[in-house]
């Protein structure tokens, strides 16, 4: 395949990698709002997209009191596997990856 498919592949790879980790944050802050209205379609969104992905880090720490630090987790491990399909990307294209 040409380099210019993977191009337009890394582009939207980071595009839905952005939304997501914009959505990481957003969920993170309104969760942090006390008396938000959970019933909020855009709150419905935001929880609908990202707690499916950050239950599995939950499971594996134990909880810090009141705070959850399985979104620190997420990031971390989502932004390496991002890295990684990234440099994939580009050495299919035949280009270099530097980080």
């Amino acid at each position: 395949m040409s380099s210019e498919f993977y191009g337009i592949l890394s582009n939207v790879l980071d595009g839905v990698f952005r939304l997501y980790f914009l959505l990481l944050m957003a969920w993170v802050i309104l969760s942090w709002i006390p008396g938000m209205d959970r019933s909020h379609p855009i709150v419905q969104v935001v929880n609908r997209v990202v707690e499916p992905t950050v239950t599995p880090f939950r499971r594996l720490l134990p909880g810090i009191g009141p705070f959850d630090i399985s979104p620190i987790l997420a990031f971390a491990v989502y932004q390496v596997l991002y890295q990684f399909l990234q440099a994939g990307l580009m050495q299919l294209a035949g280009l270099s990856a530097d980080f």
